[in-house]
């Protein structure tokens, strides 16, 4: 008789296991080692990378191309870990002053995340290897163009950004001339919303979307949104061209989702995107109204070069959910744990 409830609470083990996997795998999936960057153009050698997620201390390495695999390493910038699972926005890595003083025009490269091996906060090459051996999600291509202007745009983010205001909020846009930022739908050129913006380093910017295309929303619509030059009129039109580093735009990627984000469908936490303290705001540009991170008192852009502003450290955090396996799962889970503790019970009396 002592084999029977042996067998009955191996079983439900078995069944708990089965619940609880996937749960487990979906969280480490959702926010395991990442990068996200996007091609721009900077007067300083100095690239933002969007943001990036490690599931272990490590480095953002940039490497020169290599005929389409990322070759030499060229610079690169430590990412730490938080207590809890976290992530990184607006990461600087300057690229190095010996690579950057022979660079002309526009260069492909690779920003990658390594793991640090040894713990020692300093990146050697042949020890701290490269996380997209496991996770091809850890590294991407991008191109890079010198020039005497800045210019870039940074959004991205885990989840996608609810709209039912009618407005999508870009995280940051640094032009060092007056520009634009549009919103296409990926796979059409026609824009679905503008903004039109000072010189300057601006936060959160929000560009409203046509009425009708928030209204015919049902799903997630994958969107870029792309910086434009101003041709001297101040508005937005066909007459202003995306800049460009080589053949790529300078753009940033969102996923947009009707609704207003408070619906009851399954949740897990994701990270915690950690940014660093802003400088004291100085006057701001005419035009471009944006908002800081740090605050109601600090809600206009900064009056520096775009190139020569930071997000990356600790400092103010931004909290994020994410969609995936969480909650109801979590719940399935916690009965499947319960009914083990019967079983066991019930065992042990017979």
């Amino acid at each position: 008789m002592s084999g029977r409830p042996s067998r009955r609470v191996a079983a439900v083990l078995a069944l708990a296991l089965a619940l609880t996997t996937p749960l487990a795998v979906a969280t480490v999936q959702a926010h395991g080692d990442h990068v996200a960057a996007d091609s721009q153009v900077t007067d300083d050698g100095t690239v933002v990378v969007e943001a990036v997620s490690a599931l272990t201390p490590g480095f953002v390495v940039f490497h020169a191309d290599d005929g389409g695999r990322p070759g030499a390493p060229i610079g690169h910038e430590y990412v730490g870990r938080t207590p809890d699972l976290t992530y990184r926005t607006s990461v600087p890595v300057r690229i190095d002053d010996s690579t950057w003083a022979a660079w002309s025009g526009n260069r492909t490269i690779w920003a990658v995340l390594h793991n640090d091996v040894d713990g020692d906060e300093a990146f050697d090459p042949g020890t701290d290897v490269s996380a997209a051996r496991l996770s091809p999600a850890a590294r991407t291509k991008i191109t890079v163009r010198k020039s005497d202007t800045v210019a870039r745009v940074l959004g991205m983010r885990f989840e996608a950004q609810p709209v039912a205001d009618g407005t999508l909020t870009v995280r940051r846009v640094d032009l060092s001339e007056p520009g634009h930022v549009a919103v296409y739908p990926v796979g059409r050129n026609a824009s679905i919303g503008s903004r039109s913006l000072a010189a300057g380093v601006h936060r959160n910017v929000t560009v409203a979307l046509n009425e009708s295309f928030v209204a015919d929303r049902t799903r997630d619509v994958r969107v870029r949104v792309v910086a434009h030059r101003d041709d001297s009129d101040g508005v937005f039109g066909p007459a202003d061209p995306p800049i460009t580093a080589g053949d790529r735009p300078v753009q940033t990627y969102l996923t947009v989702a009707p609704g207003t984000g408070t619906d009851d469908g399954p949740l897990i936490n994701t990270p915690t995107a950690t940014t660093a303290p802003e400088p004291s705001p100085t006057t701001s540009p005419a035009g471009g109204s944006t908002s800081s991170d740090a605050g109601p008192a600090a809600n206009a852009p900064t009056g520096t070069s775009p190139g020569g502003t930071t997000d990356a450290g600790s400092g103010a955090t931004d909290a994020t959910d994410g969609s995936g396996a969480g909650f109801g799962v979590a719940l399935a889970a916690l009965a499947v744990v319960l009914t083990v503790l019967v079983a066991v019970g019930r065992s042990r009396r017979a």
